[in-house]
């Protein structure tokens, strides 16, 4: 990694931004197909691979941040990579690509037609929060709530979320304690690495409440009676309070 990173920045911006969008777009549909691949196996049920792509592509994604060069159009060419993601599953979702797998990976029921809601509305919190947010504590937190608070809510629901909210019968308080726990962690632990790499001036000590708030919040909205939208709503919702409180 190190060797990679020192061949990266001898190259001038441009150069270097394509060949991280390359070795990005690699690592990215390298996990993807991982995960499908072992579905396919019978290693994973449907839900379980739709849970598991929906956590774990957020984390390696961010991790791949430092690849780019951050000036110039860095922000447009990290965008990129979740809209090459993007418009393969929106492709697939209107007939136009043939691709059983990530029907049967994406989707709740095996209709095609499903992955033109929540993952088309998934990737698309990636491609905004990267092209207008590119290495900020508020862009990687808001995706962490996504990713790891969403993700982690569903799977703990499922799993001991006997007692239900009175205004949603789909989702648990177990659920959204579990949102906001996980999406707090997650949030602190990419709060901490920006910090450290130096594209953040706030340490973790002082982002703590303001990402408690945040994620307390973008559990309540998540923990709303509506489908799929929620893909949207939590993470914007965790930025506008993320900002208000942080000041």
């Amino acid at each position: 990694m190190v060797n990679l990173m020192g061949a990266l920045e001898a190259l001038p911006p441009t150069q270097r931004d394509v060949c991280a969008f390359a070795l990005s777009s690699s690592v990215m549909l390298a996990t993807v197909e991982s995960v499908k691949l072992c579905a396919s196996k019978g290693l994973f049920d449907r839900h379980f691979t739709r849970k598991l792509m929906h956590i774990a592509v957020g984390p390696i994604f961010l991790l791949l941040w430092p690849l780019f060069s951050g000036e110039g159009s860095s922000h447009l060419w990290a965008a990129a990579v979740p809209l090459a993601m993007t418009a393969k599953f929106a492709l697939t979702g209107l007939g136009l690509l043939d691709s059983e797998a990530d029907v049967d990976a994406m989707s709740r029921t095996g209709q095609r037609e499903e992955l033109l809601r929540g993952p088309l509305l998934y990737g698309l919190v990636f491609v905004c929060s990267t092209a207008l947010a590119f290495r900020t504590v508020a862009s990687a937190a808001s995706l962490m709530a996504l990713c790891a608070g969403d993700g982690m809510a569903d799977v703990i629901g499922r799993a001991v979320g006997t007692h239900k909210l009175p205004w949603s019968s789909r989702k648990s308080w177990a659920g959204s304690l579990a949102f906001v726990c996980f999406a707090f962690a997650g949030s602190s632990l990419f709060s901490a690495i920006f910090y450290a790499w130096g594209w953040s001036p706030t340490p973790l000590s002082q982002m703590l409440a303001p990402l408690l708030l945040a994620s307390a919040a973008a559990a309540a909205v998540e923990s709303l009676p509506f489908a799929d939208v929620d893909n949207v709503l939590a993470p914007a919702v965790f930025v506008l309070v993320l900002r208000l409180a942080a000041g």
